[in-house]
């Protein structure tokens, strides 16, 4: 194909696209007419102004935009690391080191959370950000909506190119994917909290590996998961989010599905993280039930672990008919133990 029928099969897939948005405007633009919804203009036109800024910056060459489908998928090394902790971010407090970092231990290897403590209700609006992205992005690093300097030289293709993953939503499209009632006061600002906090966090890991003339030896890094942009008003606003390529990589070639349904109506944030976890663990899994605890870091009094997590599992297997489970021992000279079987996505 030369150059000119390139460009020109460029411009038309272009001008459908803004014949659709225009659609979309209208459609948004009825609904915002209607008396109680004085901002909901503002966050159309915010929106528009960004996907405007978006299609001009393709034109001019400086990156590639290529749609996605839903992601209903999650990292599986994500869901398997203790970043997101359940229970009170102030139990955090007593789990950093000196460095100000949550430190934690992993079977593949070792590593560290940097930034503000980060709980379930972050790892929800994270999960929201990702359902809500619709764009991967590829081209230079220096040329990507936010730039990308130090970005690891193994995740470009071979043009040198970055792919990043996008997702451009207001902050009320945003409550609404997680089910709350409201789309201000409290819940405009703890998830716009949720989005800062998300905005500072970075996390390293290190994996061990044991040399027979040198003897154990560490090998390493520190990744950022998203950047975030926002702009906002009293109570509107719009996120500009940006997956880093590593999680794109993951989110290609390491990813777990993941049921949001499941995870909206479990009510407690152990029950939540549970499931997460079990979620990545394939089909069937084995395992004490201390281990399991320590690696998600469960929230509460350990001598009602078997109660309460048998109390989480039985509501998996019979509201939801996600899986079948037993658990063995006695909690004695026999360590509880759960022996456990996905019977559905």
């Amino acid at each position: 194909m030369s150059n000119n029928n390139y460009m020109l099969e460029k411009l038309a897939n272009l001008a459908e696209i803004s014949k659709e948005r225009n659609r979309l405007k209208e459609q948004e633009t009825k609904k915002s007419s209607k008396p109680g919804n004085p901002n909901r203009k503002l966050s159309t036109h915010l929106l528009e102004d960004a996907n405007d800024t978006l299609d001009k910056n393709q034109q001019l060459g400086l990156f590639d935009s290529y749609e996605i489908t839903k992601t209903k998928s999650f990292p599986t090394l994500l869901g398997r690391l203790p970043i997101f902790i359940p229970g009170p971010s102030s139990r955090q407090k007593e789990m950093i080191d000196e460095d100000f970092a949550l430190t934690f231990k992993t079977p593949f290897g070792r590593g560290r959370r940097f930034g503000p403590p980060v709980s379930c209700k972050d790892e929800e609006v994270l999960f929201a950000l990702l359902r809500l992205s619709e764009k991967r992005l590829v081209g230079k690093g220096d040329r990507l909506p936010i730039a990308l300097e130090r970005s690891g030289q193994w995740l470009t293709d071979e043009k040198n190119n970055l792919t990043v993953q996008i997702t451009m939503a207001t902050i009320g499209q945003i409550i609404e994917e997680l089910g709350l009632r409201t789309k201000g006061g409290n819940n405009y600002k703890n998830v716009l909290a949720s989005l800062k906090r998300l905005n500072q966090i970075s996390i390293e890991l290190e994996t061990r590996k044991q040399d027979m003339y040198f003897g154990t030896s560490w090998t390493g890094g520190k990744f950022r998961i998203v950047d975030i942009e926002w702009k906002t008003y009293t109570d509107q606003g719009l996120i500009f989010c940006q997956f880093t390529p590593l999680m794109v990589k993951w989110l290609k070639e390491h990813a777990t599905y993941y049921s949001w349904d499941i995870r909206r109506q479990l009510k407690t944030d152990n029950g939540k993280t549970l499931h997460r976890f079990l979620s990545t663990q394939g089909n069937s899994y084995s395992q004490s039930l201390a281990y399991i605890a320590d690696t998600i870091e469960w929230y509460g009094n350990r001598s009602r672990l078997k109660p309460q997590m048998q109390s989480i599992l039985e509501t998996l297997k019979d509201d939801h008919q996600w899986c079948d489970f037993r658990i063995t021992g006695n909690g004695r000279k026999a360590p509880y133990h759960l022996d456990f079987w996905r019977t559905k996505k």
